[in-house]
């Protein structure tokens, strides 16, 4: 129904109820042709919003990630090995917390925990009863990896190629950004990915929904985000891991290459 229609409604009925009463042809002939005119009236135009350009973009996800103190979501990852032409889908839930808590567990197609606390990572496999210790490398070297959406937009430029790749069309949920980061030459960046693909959905911004790197090899790892919950009450202590009796437990000196 025409806005324009609807808003001759109230006055008009008030005097038609007035002056003749409901059944007679005078009633009748005047709601017909109000009916007839919510048609006839022409809807307003709706004012369509240009979509934003790459820095607006950018600086819209560094302003949704410093608001963001943690996030859960449900976890899709897809790694496709290009050598063997396979590809492994895995399934489960993620938690976050600044400043470096991570909490990984997978459901399908096994059971698998991986934690991220303190400089350590954790890995859990139910399946053969072990847990492996990592160390994760906080020297100021190990500190040069930009990661997308958690850096400013001048230190993204500094250390990838970006550009905004595509702006897909608003679904009910809101447009969907694509940007694409190709590593600039002798950063840390560059040592693991030829390209990042990142899809942001405005007005969540962060984190992206979707997340796709390509490894030199040309392996690819696709991670897709859903149900995100911003800012759940998370503590350090969620991201503790405990194992049960009699779990093998291997330390390593070293994170895993």
């Amino acid at each position: 129904m025409a806005r324009a229609g609807l808003q001759l409604w109230g006055p008009v009925g008030r005097w038609v109820f007035l002056n003749w009463p409901r059944g007679s042809w005078q009633y009748d002939l005047i709601c017909g042709a109000i009916i007839a005119g919510l048609f006839v009236f022409p809807s307003p135009p709706q004012v369509e919003v240009a979509p934003l350009g790459l820095d607006d973009v950018l600086r819209a996800i560094e302003t949704a990630d410093e608001g963001l103190t943690s996030f859960e979501a449900n976890m899709v990852t897809t790694d496709h090995f290009a050598l063997f032409g396979d590809t492994e889908v895995e399934t489960g839930t993620l938690a976050y917390l600044k400043p470096g808590f991570l909490r990984r567990e997978l459901v399908e197609p096994a059971l698998h925990t991986l934690i991220v606390s303190e400089g350590m990572a954790k890995i859990y496999i139910p399946r053969i009863n072990q847990a492996q210790y990592y160390p994760i490398d906080t020297s100021e070297e190990g500190q040069k990896l930009v990661v997308p959406g958690m850096a400013s937009a001048p230190e993204l430029r500094a250390a990838y190629d970006v550009t905004l790749a595509e702006v897909q069309p608003d679904d009910g949920a809101g447009r969907v950004y694509v940007l694409e980061l190709v590593p600039l030459p002798d950063t840390e960046a560059a040592k693991l990915w030829t390209s990042i693909t990142l899809s942001v959905r405005e007005a969540q911004w962060h984190p992206a929904e979707r997340i796709v790197t390509v490894q030199h090899n040309g392996d690819t790892t696709t991670i897709e985000l859903t149900e995100v919950v911003r800012n759940p009450d998370l503590k350090p202590s969620d991201f503790d891991l405990e194992l049960p009796d009699g779990v093998e437990i291997i330390r390593h000196s070293t994170a895993a290459n």
